[in-house]
């Protein structure tokens, strides 16, 4: 077993290792941050910019936190993609139990391991996303909820709610494996009454958590128990093209564990509860059964309601891939009927052509931290030419084949001879999709050049003290990703001003700054004095400004308190610019096809100036003063002498 999660970490970690930059915002962002509270609060209540944040996902954090509290977050950073590895590698631990568990031997056990721990999205350990903490829980958790079933007791119960707990706390999506577990006592019991005689202490539990729930419904916070995913119990949960969209998504969990084990799984699932079967094949059988298509609707009412361009996200159906493992396990090691089970594996192969007819397998943008299974297409593709197919016959006539082959091999074939076999060639496949897509696709997308070349990535924290608390102030026209990098690469960064209703780039909070244009004066909190600006920053100064460090773009300054306006810019189609008692030099452009009339009032004195179109004007003023133009001009830049 040792063997196994290590050759998988190591597969993983060659790869990840190589990260310099994050891959998808804002939720690596959100991880770094939340990691950052704990380690700081030594507190599990998600906090970011210093005020709670509905972000429940909080197992993965908490298992950054001591990266991110001991180390600076570059550090941290590279850190987490080698812990990353080997937190999806781990996930053959908990499936080896089941396997072993379900099947009854230990060759089952050590396939069931291995088809878990090499799958496609082992490239999701390149990012900071919470499926590197939640796959390893998810199998934890249904390894627990199948030992409950199998042998019901107080104990066990109450370990299956330990891991209701951690599934959810690994990721709000799993919540669905509360839902599952109800429904599958009930199927492996035949009924409500034994089911509940057996099961007390979950009987118990679920009673309690429904009149909760119904309390909460009826305060109007029901919605609170899934924090920021509230909204995703709103509305219909079954929109329009949902059925299709589940083959979809289901689709690509298949292919990407390479369709074989789908379909011994699936068949092997019916079999067992067709005839007389042992408690152990029962009790995993009616849990695939539930959670398959649970996992697999949720998922794709998901991506339809909330996704942009209802983009498949296969990393949502990752979870059925250890499913499928011990299923395909138990199908090729059990004996009883092995004519029905090969059938239905075959007729598990002509479904899938089905289901796989209502998919595109080419042509869609590769996105491998959403689809890592789906990145493998291009791949598949090229095969597909070789041999005169496109995708979609590939994937399809391909499948139908593999199926073919799984039933021949379970109606005539030594089991364990077989097991050998598929698992060899199975985990071979998953570990060359899951080297090929965080080869290609994996570390172009995160070991690319640093954005902000000639500086330290903390270039903030090396410029003030530590525990200083810094705020970004950002602006529309520069790039989001230069705020998220200031934020993401320096622990200090930890407030975020929005003055006048100007943008931020995140969901997290922020103090909102507004100036009074007759006086300057700053209105709203002031959070620190540590500001980090647009070097570019055309809206307004800061009197008492004192440059610490710069970026490319970026510099971090520190400012008087009370905030005060030097100067200020007001006005959408015309323009006035109030100076504030200070000495500045602004270099003005004329966007106006006719050009622009200058009006400069100072001192008691008023000037006027005509600007041919795209003629820049530099003024200079000391004291007081005031800018005005009536038609399109825009501040090119602000100078602090003249």
């Amino acid at each position: 077993m040792l063997g196994i999660v290590l050759a998988a970490g190591l597969l993983a970690v060659q790869y990840a290792s190589q990260a310099r930059e994050w891959a998808v915002m804002t939720d690596e962002l959100q991880t770094s941050k939340l990691a950052t509270s704990i380690a700081q609060t030594l507190s599990p209540v998600p906090r970011i910019h210093g005020e709670y944040y509905g972000a429940l996902n909080q197992l993965y954090p908490l298992l950054l936190s001591p990266l991110y509290g001991a180390f600076s977050p570059p550090t941290a950073f590279d850190g987490a993609h080698v812990l990353n590895a080997f937190l999806l590698a781990s996930s053959a631990w908990p499936a080896y139990l089941l396997g072993r568990s379900v099947t009854g031997s230990r060759g089952g056990g050590y396939f069931a391991a291995a088809l878990t721990a090499f799958v496609p999205w082992l490239a999701l350990s390149s990012t900071l996303l919470t499926e590197n903490a939640a796959y390893p829980a998810f199998v934890w958790g249904v390894w627990l909820a199948y030992r409950a079933l199998v042998e019901p007791s107080g104990r066990r119960d109450a370990a299956a709610l330990a891991g209701l707990v951690l599934v959810y706390l690994a990721r709000t999506q799993l919540f669905v494996l509360a839902l599952a577990l109800p429904l599958a006592v009930l199927a492996y019991e035949r009924g409500l009454r034994r089911a509940v005689s057996r099961h007390r202490l979950l009987a118990g539990a679920y009673a309690c958590a429904l009149a909760v729930a119904a309390a909460l419904a009826a305060a109007g916070w029901l919605t609170r128990v899934l924090g920021n995913y509230g909204g995703t119990v709103q509305g219909n949960p079954l929109p329009l093209g949902v059925w299709r969209a589940a083959a979809v998504h289901l689709d690509e969990a298949v292919v990407g564990v390479g369709v074989a084990p789908f379909v011994l799984a699936a068949a092997w699932s019916i079999v067992v509860l067709l005839g007389p079967s042992r408690r152990e094949s029962r009790a995993f059988a009616v849990l695939f059964l539930t959670l398959v298509p649970l996992v697999t609707l949720e998922a794709a009412s998901f991506d339809l309601r909330f996704t942009p361009g209802h983009y498949v996200q296969d990393r949502y159906v990752c979870y059925l891939a250890p499913l499928f493992a011990v299923g395909a396990a138990a199908c090729l090691l059990e004996r009883p009927r092995r004519g029905l089970r090969a059938a239905l594996v075959l007729a598990g192969g002509v479904v899938f052509v089905g289901l796989a007819a209502l998919a595109s397998f080419g042509g869609q943008p590769v996105l491998f931290w959403a689809s890592p299974a789906a990145a493998f297409y291009p791949e598949l593709g090229s095969a597909a030419e070789t041999i005169g197919l496109s995708t979609d016959d590939l994937v399809r006539w391909g499948g139908l084949l593999v199926a073919a082959v799984a039933a021949g091999a379970v109606w005539r074939l030594p089991s364990r001879a077989t097991v050998a076999v598929f698992g060899v060639a199975l985990t071979a496949y998953g570990a060359f999709e899951a080297g090929h897509v965080l080869d290609w696709y994996a570390v172009p997308g995160t070991a690319r050049p640093l954005r902000l070349e000639g500086v330290r990535r903390d270039w903030i924290d090396a410029a003030v003290p530590a525990g200083a608390s810094v705020a970004l102030v950002p602006r529309s026209g520069r790039r989001p990703e230069y705020w998220w990098d200031a934020e993401f690469w320096n622990k200090t960064v930890d407030r975020a001003l929005a003055v006048d209703g100007g943008p931020i780039y995140s969901p997290f909070a922020a103090t909102t700054v507004s100036f009074d244009p007759k006086t300057g004066r700053a209105r709203g909190a002031e959070p620190t004095d540590l500001l980090v600006l647009d070097r570019g920053e055309t809206r307004f100064g800061l009197a008492g400004t004192r440059r610490i460090a710069a970026a490319p773009h970026l510099v971090l300054v520190r400012v008087a308190r009370p905030y005060r306006a030097a100067w200020l810019v007001s006005g959408a189609r015309s323009l006035r610019i109030r100076v504030f008692g200070v000495r500045r030099e602004f270099v003005l452009s004329s966007r106006a096809r006719s050009g622009a009339s200058v009006t400069i009032r100072s001192g008691g004195s008023e000037r006027k100036r005509r600007l041919r179109p795209g003629e820049e004007l530099t003024i200079c003023v000391s004291g007081a003063a005031t800018i005005e133009a009536h038609e399109r001009l825009r501040l090119v830049r602000v100078r602090p002498r003249c």
